[in-house]
C-alpha cells in the first residue's frame, strides 16, 4: 500500500468529509456487524488494533481519536479489550456498551454476557459501564469479586452515533507487562502476551503501535511483537508519545524516529501527537483546543528546529490518516471476506447433510434408543441361531474359507 496515498489529510474533521461516502459507511457497518455475530472468531476481519506497553499513552491516545474520555485512575478499561465504534449521523446521538463474549466461553457463560447492554446518557457514566462489564466477566476486584481472573478476553464493545466527525472501528488492547509483579503475575503476563498476539498475527489487522518518545525503541516489546508478525512493517502504523515527557536535549533522537529514519522503519511510518498534561485532563480541555496546544508545542523551540513532517504531527493528522487507511484496507479485503464466508456456509451446509436426523425431544431419543436395539437384536438372532442366509446377507458374508467373527455360531462348532 502506498503511503503517499492516505498521508496527506487536513486538521480537523473537516478533511475528512469527502470520505463519508455510502460505500466507506455500508463497509464499516458491515464488518462491524459480522464482528457482533462472532465471525471473527472463524474469519479474519479487517480491524484497526490499539496496543503497546502499560503506561505507553494508549489511553490517551484513544481518547485523543474518539473524543471519548477512558477512564485512567484504576486501569479499569485495560483488563479486556474494547472495541470503539464511531458512526458519523445527523440522528441524536446514542452511546450504548455491550459485551461479546470469548468463543471458549460455556453456553451459560456465553448467554449471561450477552444479555449486557448499556445506554450511556453522559461519558461521566463510562467508568461505572465499565466496572460493571468487568464484574459480569468475573475480573477480580470489579464489583463484588474477591478472586477471579485479571485479565479476560471477552470484548466490550462501546457504539457512538451522532455528530462524531468520522466513521472508525479501533479495537484497544490492554497494555504488554514487562515484568511480573505482586500485582501481576507471570500468568497475567502471558495472559496479555496471548490476548494481543491473537490480534496482531492477524493479516487483516492494522496495527497502531504506541511507543513512549522517551524509552529505547528497541526495548519496546510492542515494536518486537510487530518484527515476529509484520517483518516488513506493511500493516504497522508507529504512533511516538509522551514527546512533551523526554529529556531536553533528546528531541533530535525522537525526530529521527518520527522521520522514519532510526534503525526500526515501517512503511506507514510513524506520527507524534501530544497527548494533554495531567492539569489539561483536569480541566477537560475540548478538543479544539488540544489540537491549539500540540500545534504550538510543535512549533516551539525545540521542535521547530528538528523539520518535522506537518503532516504526521498531532493527534487530528493521525486520526484522518487511519480513517483512510481503514478505509482502503477494508475496501480491498471485504471482497476476499465474502469468499471465504461463502466458503464457510458451503462447508457447513455440507457437514449438516451429513448429520442425522434431528432428536429435538426426550420422546424422539428414546424412538431412536428403541430403532438400535431393535437392529442389534435383529443381528444377534441369527447370528447366535446359524441362520446366515435369511436377513442381512451381506453382514455375515465370508471371504473364502475363513469364517468371520460376524458368525459366531460356526465359530463355536
Amino acid at each position: 500500500m502506498e503511503v503517499d496515498n492516505w498521508l496527506r489529510i487536513a486538521i480537523g474533521s473537516s478533511g475528512l468529509a469527502g470520505l463519508h461516502s455510502k460505500k466507506y459507511i455500508q463497509r464499516l457497518e458491515q464488518i462491524s456487524g459480522l464482528r457482533a455475530r462472532g465471525i471473527s472468531n472463524s474469519i479474519d476481519l479487517p480491524q484497526l488494533a490499539v496496543c503497546g506497553d502499560q503506561s505507553s499513552g494508549k489511553s490517551s491516545t484513544l481518547e485523543g481519536l474518539t473524543n471519548i474520555p477512558f477512564p485512567r485512575a484504576d486501569g479499569c478499561c485495560t483488563k479486556f479489550p474494547t472495541e470503539v465504534i464511531l458512526e458519523d449521523s445527523d440522528e441524536q446521538e446514542s452511546i450504548t456498551a455491550a459485551i461479546i463474549p470469548h468463543p471458549l466461553r460455556s453456553d451459560q457463560a456465553r448467554a449471561r454476557l450477552q444479555e449486557f447492554h448499556a445506554n450511556i446518557q453522559d461519558y461521566s457514566q463510562l467508568p461505572q459501564v465499565i466496572s460493571s462489564a468487568g464484574a459480569l466477566m468475573g475480573l477480580r476486584e470489579y464489583g463484588d469479586n474477591l478472586t477471579g481472573p485479571a485479565f479476560v478476553e471477552d470484548v466490550l464493545r462501546i457504539k457512538v452515533v451522532g455528530l462524531t466527525g468520522l466513521h472508525l472501528s479501533i479495537v484497544y488492547l490492554p497494555g504488554l507487562i514487562s515484568t511480573a509483579s505482586e500485582e501481576q503475575t507471570e500468568e497475567d503476563v502471558q495472559t496479555v502476551q496471548r490476548m494481543v498476539d491473537s490480534y496482531i498475527q492477524k493479516s487483516r489487522t492494522i496495527i497502531l503501535a504506541i511507543v513512549q518518545a522517551g524509552s529505547d525503541i528497541a526495548n519496546q516489546s510492542i515494536i518486537r511483537k510487530t518484527k515476529q508478525y509484520d517483518r516488513a512493517g506493511q500493516r504497522t502504523v508507529g504512533v511516538i508519545s509522551k514527546p512533551d515527557l523526554i529529556n531536553r536535549g533528546t528531541e533530535s533522537r525522537v525526530a529521527l524516529l518520527a522521520k522514519n529514519q532510526d534503525t526500526a522503519k515501517l512503511q506507514l511510518g510513524f506520527y507524534m501527537p501530544k497527548n494533554p498534561t495531567p492539569t489539561e485532563m483536569e480541566q477537560a480541555i475540548v478538543a479544539n483546543q488540544r489540537s491549539a496546544n500540540e500545534y504550538q508545542f510543535f512549533h516551539l523551540s525545540p521542535w521547530r528546529e528538528q523539520n518535522l513532517d506537518a503532516g504526521r504531527v498531532g493527534i487530528d493528522k493521525l486520526r484522518g490518516a487511519l480513517q483512510v487507511l481503514l478505509d482502503q484496507h477494508v475496501e480491498k479485503e471485504l471482497p476476499n471476506v465474502r469468499e471465504e464466508i461463502r466458503a464457510m456456509i458451503r462447508t457447513t451446509g455440507q457437514d449438516l447433510l451429513g448429520l442425522p436426523k434431528e432428536r429435538p425431544t426426550l420422546a424422539h431419543l428414546r424412538m431412536y434408543l428403541s430403532e438400535l436395539a431393535m437392529q442389534y437384536h435383529s443381528l444377534t438372532s441369527p447370528a447366535l441361531s446359524g441362520d446366515y442366509h435369511t436377513t442381512h446377507v451381506d453382514f455375515f458374508a465370508t471371504n473364502g474359507n475363513d469364517i468371520g467373527v460376524t458368525r459366531p455360531r460356526a465359530l463355536v462348532h
